[in-house]
């Protein structure tokens, strides 16, 4: 058995499906099919290439349907029961059984018998999970001896969570405020405007006065600043702000990590010239007009890292400290008094958690580990040394369990979850 007997089994299921539950059958040819079957397959097994990722997505996204069969495909319940049966059973056999339900699919009462679908797509679904993994690259899968987690639902995913903090000291919880008008201090206006979205209005008072925004782990939140300035802020970071920028500077300061998409400031300054948007992080600064960045700035991480996506900003690592000027594409690693500048043909691995997912590209683990204790809130613990590369995209959305599955089945790593804690191990 080989790879082009897996693809040609989804294949199968996938015209099985479409033939047998929405009539779209004469919508997909064999070849288009295929296609799909290996794309599946492909993000089953981690071999997807950037633009792969893309047609699969686009193929997802189409309608209800496929967006249903893909997530039957790549289930990890009917993943697991696939492999318990590729240690139970046959792989001839388990074959033959495939290539009846086909047979089956092909003959013209099928139509006729709808009501049997759920029993006859389940059981083709856990077969072909089950020989993807089966065949996938490297050593065999030590899931069934080695269970990613004794405890379930203990490890959460974050969601829209953060307190903002007024002038006066006063603290809203943002999750539980409901949706309009939450504070008019002095006649500046807070507004709620949807879960995970504040913004301002009628900003026309006190220069002063600042708020702070601020996520806990396995938080995150938007705001529309005063100047309508975008900032989506990741968990376990902070901005303060003011709720009135005066007419020199737009100044914010930022800890941990956000994402920028700058209001361009037509107002000029005093002096004549555009008034400047400035993120301030300790000594470094980030200095723009109008352009979307990201700034990842955790204190566990290495260096500061500022990547532009759109625009131009010059980073300053200090006084005197170095100067840089990035352009779409580049990141700046400020690590004071230095900043190294790496080009990147497509940075949107660096912002693909302002788009609910985790995308890592030859990762290493401690870097994949840190995202995932900010955003799941769990203690991660290191039993041995990995030295792997990883890639992988997942929703942020999903339980710690998929992520963790999915890097495991590299088998360049095994996890085993304690309740909140996570043990990293060979």
């Amino acid at each position: 058995m080989n790879r082009l007997w897996i693809i040609y089994i989804i294949q199968r299921t996938i015209l099985f499906y479409l033939n047998v539950m929405n009539d779209l059958f004469d919508k997909m040819d064999e070849e288009q099919a295929s296609r799909v079957a290996y794309l599946i397959a492909g993000y089953v097994r981690h071999t997807l290439t950037e633009e792969e990722h893309d047609e699969l997505d686009e193929w997802i996204t189409a309608n209800d349907d496929n967006q249903r069969l893909f997530e039957e495909l790549t289930d990890p319940d009917n993943i697991e029961r696939g492999l318990r049966m590729m240690g139970d059973v046959d792989v001839d056999k388990a074959r033959e059984r495939v290539k009846s339900k086909i047979k089956f699919t092909e003959q013209s009462e099928v139509r006729k018998k709808r009501r049997w679908l759920p029993y006859s797509i389940a059981a083709s679904l856990i077969v072909v999970t089950g020989l993807v993994l089966f065949f996938m690259p490297g050593k065999k899968s030590k899931t069934g001896n080695d269970p990613i987690a004794k405890e379930k639902n203990v490890i959460q995913p974050g969601g829209n969570y953060a307190t903002l903090t007024l002038g006066n000291g006063k603290t809203i919880n943002l999750f539980d405020a409901k949706n309009g008008l939450i504070d008019s201090t002095n006649g500046n206006e807070v507004l709620k405007t949807a879960d995970g979205q504040i913004s301002y209005a009628n900003s026309l008072h006190s220069t002063d006065v600042f708020h702070v925004l601020s996520t806990p782990t396995g938080g995150q939140y938007k705001v529309v600043l005063p100047d309508s300035t975008t900032l989506w802020l990741n968990s376990s970071s902070s901005l303060r702000y003011p709720v009135v920028f005066n007419d020199k500077e737009r100044v914010v300061e930022l800890s941990g990590e956000g994402y920028f998409e700058v209001a361009s400031s037509n107002a000029p300054s005093r002096e004549g010239h555009k008034i400047p948007f400035i993120v301030k992080i300790g000594d470094a600064r980030v200095e723009v007009q109008g352009t979307h960045f990201n700034v990842n700035a955790y204190k566990d991480e290495e260096n500061i890292k500022t990547t532009l996506f759109e625009g131009r900003v010059r980073v300053y690592t200090g006084s005197p400290g170095m100067v840089s000027e990035l352009e779409p594409g580049d990141q700046a690693q400020m690590s004071k008094p230095e900043i190294k500048v790496v080009h990147y043909a497509d940075p949107r691995q660096f912002v693909a958690w302002k788009d609910g997912e985790f995308q890592f590209e030859n990762a290493m683990i401690e870097d994949i580990m840190r995202q995932v204790s900010r955003w799941y809130g769990a203690d991660v613990v290191y039993e041995s040394k990995i030295d792997h590369h990883f890639n992988a995209t997942i929703k942020r959305n999903e339980p710690i369990e998929k992520l963790l599955y999915f890097l495991q089945e590299t088998n360049e790593v095994h996890f085993r979850v304690e309740g909140k804690r996570v043990v990293v191990m060979k």
